[in-house]
């Protein structure tokens, strides 16, 4: 049927009631203007300070209407100026927004909304990171935060009303409520604050941990460096690491630090073909040659990853699929499954995925069945790509065990994936559960994520300086997660078999985990060989990584500095891995175009900084309370602490408290 939007200027006067701390408003019943529906809405808003927590529900009496959603709290007439008071929002890593649009101007940023416009996330997902944003000034801002415990669906919006010049910000819950149902409305908590915007960081994270927990991560992923992702068929069917090769790897991912291999494309259909099945392929060596690599590789020092797809089931090409699959597949409401093509090649037809839905207990039992084929393959821990990428979504699939429809990807994802790791931990405390993408709400099971959001991709030094002007609409701000959550451990994105000195350094000062990935077979001769490929060498490959980054650095000296850098962050690792970032805070630096990031560890303090310009940077640091005591860079144990910062390095001073 059409839908229908009932709005509140089409509303009569609400009953009020007195709170002792606040107000209630409630409606028995709710009009379009023309029809009167039998949808009772209630809202209560209380005080508690400085801050205000706005919660509700809504019953639906009205026979044969299905509610979909409802938003709220919507605060609008906010005067601010972005260039002193950006809008931070918790797409991936995080996003400063600047500005808004001048008139005319080509962006993505800003949607039209009405005579307006109109920014945000759908949480949770890679795009929606977080449950809370904040306009945050200088010298204070505002917190909005859906303090929210089974991380439901929803979207966090910022408004912009050019005529008025005017700013707002809304909660938008996203649900299905049927007849004779009630839904209640998570809490919206609206608080000014005081100083800086780490101040509205600490709000969310204080109530986070008073409902949720962090994932206890065995030793060894605490200390890993990061990871050389490798593929070793193609979707193709090309074989370019048998594993009889895993040797080889080791010693590829030995040259540049690397502590993991993650193991794609492992499995007889090779990458992003045949799923969910993921049997060891005879044609690479059978299942004894994959444990006895995998074997060597611990021996070696090497932990290791095997992926599965957390959600793609090929269409038409398992008989999981055609036996089970095709009935557990996220449904629309005309009845046609939502489906992904993965293609890699021009010369090769394009796979078609279902997506399996996370409520189906056989989707639940093929995935934990993989996770203990991987540990007893000899493997580290299982990486479930895209978990942690997809934004809620309605299904209408009848026998999933949801009700019908539903919105997936929201409550039951974090609990699909804590089961796993709850039960792989039993069998093997040191198996991990990894998984692509970034949200708050798989923190509990996750111990590492593959990064693929804004934030961990490619950032060069000339971006870098962009990003410090903040001239652009929007920014990429990893300074937003890393604060709230500074345990959290994610690898960069990049896909490529180099790491550049640019990246390898903002890696490095963020405290973040590293990645290279082997994907074509142009990549492999680059590892195995130090040949840099020509982008003709990738002929019939859709996405070529970047080879004029490849061109730019000998392979050798890309190799020589990423390990470098790695060895560098290993022996401060107290720092750099176990140390609380503390992002811009506890110190204070001048110097012009540089960044810097400081990190709490016990007695000591450190502050990394990079230099990404491309000339010496004079530059002066205090540390209150704290007494400097040595100064170290990559490749160079001692350096002077205050020298000039020569052009496109790291170096990483350290305080002792006094």
């Amino acid at each position: 049927g059409q839908g229908v939007v009932i709005t509140d200027v089409q509303q009569g006067a609400a009953r009020r009631d007195t709170l002792p701390d606040g107000v209630r408003l409630t409606y028995d019943s709710l009009t379009d203007g023309q029809r009167v529906f039998k949808i009772g809405l209630t809202l209560e808003i209380r005080a508690s300070g400085d801050a205000f927590t706005v919660t509700g529900s809504v019953t639906n009496e009205a026979r044969g209407w299905l509610l979909t959603g409802f938003t709220g709290p919507v605060l609008n007439g906010i005067a601010a100026d972005l260039a002193d008071c950006p809008a931070l929002i918790p797409e991936g890593y995080g996003k400063r927004v600047n500005r808004v649009p001048v008139p005319d101007e080509k962006q993505k940023e800003w949607q039209r909304l009405g005579n307006g416009y109109e920014t945000g996330v759908v949480y949770p997902g890679a795009r929606g990171t977080m449950q809370w944003f904040a306009l945050a000034g200088r010298e204070g801002g505002l917190y909005v935060g859906s303090h929210d415990p089974l991380h439901r669906a929803k979207r966090l919006s910022l408004r912009y009303d050019p005529s008025s010049k005017r700013f707002g910000m809304a909660v938008r819950h996203d649900f299905f409520c049927r007849s004779s149902e009630n839904v209640a409305f998570p809490p919206v908590v609206i608080q000014p604050y005081a100083g800086s915007w780490h101040a509205a960081a600490r709000l969310y994270r204080a109530w986070f941990d008073s409902v949720n927990k962090l994932r206890d991560v065995p030793e060894w992923a605490r200390n890993a460096s990061g990871w050389l992702l490798c593929i070793l068929k193609q979707q193709n069917g090309e074989i370019m690491w048998p594993y009889t090769s895993l040797d080889k790897l080791c010693d590829v991912a030995d040259a540049r630090g690397l502590d993991i291999l993650g193991l794609f494309g492992w499995a007889h259909g090779g990458h992003d073909h045949l799923y969910p099945d993921y049997h060891p392929c005879p044609e690479m060596g059978g299942a004894e040659a994959l444990k006895k690599g995998l074997k060597e590789a611990r021996r070696r020092g090497k932990r290791t990853i095997i992926y599965a797809n957390g959600q793609l089931q090929e269409r038409e090409a398992t008989e999981f699929w055609r036996t089970v699959g095709k009935d557990i597949a996220i449904t629309q409401r005309d009845g046609q499954t939502y489906q992904h093509t993965y293609h890699k090649y021009t010369n090769i037809p394009k796979y078609r995925f279902d997506l399996g839905c996370l409520y189906a207990q056989a989707w639940y039992d093929r995935m934990l069945a993989l996770a203990m084929q991987a540990n007893e393959l000899g493997a580290d821990g299982i990486l479930y790509d895209q978990l942690a990428m997809m934004s809620p979504m309605a299904c209408y699939g009848e026998g999933h065990g949801h009700p019908v429809p539903c919105m997936v990807h929201e409550v039951e994802r974090p609990l699909f994936l804590r089961r796993i790791a709850d039960h792989m931990r039993r069998i093997n405390p040191e198996f991990i559960v990894m998984t692509e993408g970034l949200h708050d709400c798989a923190l509990d099971a996750v111990s590492l994520f593959h990064g693929c959001e804004l934030g961990m991709f490619y950032a060069s030094s000339s971006e870098m300086l962009v990003r410090l002007r903040a001239s652009r609409i929007s920014d990429p701000f990893p300074e937003l997660y890393r604060t709230v959550f500074p345990e959290v451990m994610s690898t960069v994105r990049v896909p490529a078999p180099m790491m550049d000195r640019d990246m390898v350094n903002y890696t490095c000062v963020y405290g973040l985990r590293y990645e290279l990935e082997s994907r074509y077979g142009p990549d492999v001769t680059y590892l195995l060989e130090g040949r840099v490929p020509d982008s003709a060498d990738y002929v019939h490959v859709i996405n070529k990584p970047d080879v004029a980054m490849m061109k730019a650095t000998p392979p050798v000296e890309a190799a020589r500095y990423m390990k470098e850098a790695i060895d560098f962050q290993r022996q401060n690792a107290a720092i750099f891995w176990h140390g609380r970032y503390v992002d811009n805070q506890g110190f204070t630096l001048t110097g012009r175009d540089l960044v810097a990031k400081g990190f709490a560890a016990g007695d000591t303090f450190g502050v990394a900084v990079w230099n990404p310009f491309q000339k010496d940077t004079p530059f002066t640091l205090e540390v209150p309370g704290y007494a400097l005591f040595s100064a170290s860079e990559p490749g160079r144990d001692r350096v002077e602490p205050l020298s000039p910062m020569p052009a496109n390095t790291v170096r990483l001073l350290r305080w002792k408290r006094k």
